[in-house]
């Protein structure tokens, strides 16, 4: 007679227990630790610590609650340790309950300022490792999984509302850090409503948006971007997103059907357009934007304006630091612009065009530059690429044996 696989209780779950146990105080001492260490350098470490607190009680009840999940796909019994990928998943909700910790408080001032984007730095390094020692220990669980789709969302709620709060990003952006929810939310609805759910196909792109959505949001958190920069590009990011959770709708209510052969020809057109054409009109705009940019430097290989900023900053030998970002304007561009180490090097090449939005504010050359970037980012760079080993990366995940052969539209 068939039953139903449920999770085996035994001597080995009580022992999962006592970890939990350890994990919640071992948060709580970390949590009293950077209390105390802030407390005498920054009057709102309280609320930080408070808030923070909140955040770290959701993430272990989040824990709790899946702990009989604790066990590999078609088997009941639980595993007696979380294994180093869920530690690694349990270090980003830590992570993240600290950057939810800013909410609501002034930007803290000086080396204080970079805390935040730290703390996101770190839970977005071990959203890439923990899958990967997760598969390579053998140690894949339900439990891993709820996790890491829990602190995906509630991380881009955080830093999305903590951009919005220190004035980075437009009130509008608060929608992204929204949209998981909102989705989750529709489809509670329609379940209760006993309407039909349709499982998602596997996408590439979707995962390839999210790894850099995770690197964007961590980027506009430190304290020396300019908003107008940070708002080009969360637009271009936002623009993405937001298609991408549309579509992800129309398939999952029924109204778009993955295995019509009129979907996945609109799908290849749209794949070709998006990622053959458009990135050949992104490369063009960009190399007219870093032009212009370039021009205005004066001198062009060793800009005073920069000098004076990186004098500001105190970085050592403020000079060199001019000229070498210069000649990364430069040098990157011609690179980008052959197609060789699109992706990898526009995300470089924001650098010395946030510089110049810091020193001249927003132009319409280093808009157009950023846009351009961040686009490249997102897409790659297209027909006529010199060398693209990057694509090969990005599709496949971290510690599979096998390159995925096939994107989402059948290539």
């Amino acid at each position: 007679m068939a039953t139903t696989m449920q999770p085996v209780y035994s001597s080995d779950y009580a022992r999962l227990r006592r970890q939990w146990g350890v994990t919640a105080v071992l948060w709580v001492g970390i949590l009293l630790a950077g209390f105390g260490w802030l407390h005498p350098r920054w009057p709102f470490a309280g609320r930080w610590a408070a808030i923070a607190g909140i955040m770290l009680i959701y993430s272990l009840w989040v824990l709790w609650r899946g702990l009989p999940e604790n066990h590999r796909e078609g088997e009941t019994a639980v595993l007696p340790t979380f294994g180093w990928g869920n530690q690694l998943t349990l270090l980003r909700g830590l992570a993240i309950s600290l950057v939810a910790g800013f909410l609501f408080s002034p930007w803290p001032s000086g080396r204080l300022a970079w805390l935040p984007m730290l703390f996101y730095t770190a839970a977005s390094v071990a959203d890439y490792l923990d899958g990967y020692l997760a598969r390579i220990t053998n140690h894949a669980t339900k439990l891993g999984a709820r996790l890491d789709m829990e602190f995906d969302g509630l991380g881009m709620l955080v830093v999305s509302l903590l951009a919005v709060w220190y004035g980075q990003m437009p009130w509008w952006y608060l929608s992204l850090g929204l949209a998981r929810y909102l989705f989750v939310w529709g489809l509670w609805q329609r379940q209760r409503r006993a309407l039909p759910v349709y499982d998602l196909p596997p996408s590439v792109h979707r995962r390839i948006f999210a790894g850099f959505q995770m690197g964007f949001m961590s980027v506009i958190l430190w304290p020396i971007i300019p908003p107008a920069g940070a708002t080009i590009a969360g637009t271009v990011f936002a623009t993405a997103t937001a298609v991408s959770f549309l579509r992800d709708w129309l398939v999952t209510v029924g109204r778009l059907d993955p295995a019509s052969p009129a979907y996945n020809h609109v799908r290849r057109w749209l794949f070709v357009t998006a990622t053959k054409r458009l990135p050949l009109a992104l490369r063009g705009g960009l190399a007219v934007g870093t032009a212009v940019i370039f021009i205005t430097l004066s001198p062009p290989w060793q800009p005073s304006a920069w000098i004076d900023l990186f004098m500001r900053w105190r970085l050592p030998d403020p000079a060199f630091w001019a000229g070498f970002w210069a000649l990364v304007l430069v040098g990157t561009e011609t690179a980008v612009a052959l197609g060789a180490l699109g992706r990898l090097l526009s995300l470089l090449l924001i650098f010395p065009i946030g510089i110049d939005m810091v020193t001249r504010n927003l132009q319409w050359e280093n808009g157009l530059a950023l846009a351009c970037a961040t686009g490249l980012m997102l897409l790659g760079t297209g027909a006529f690429s010199l060398w693209q080993p990057e694509e090969r990366f990005m599709a496949r995940r971290a510690g599979e044996m096998r390159e995925i052969e096939r994107l989402e539209i059948g290539d």
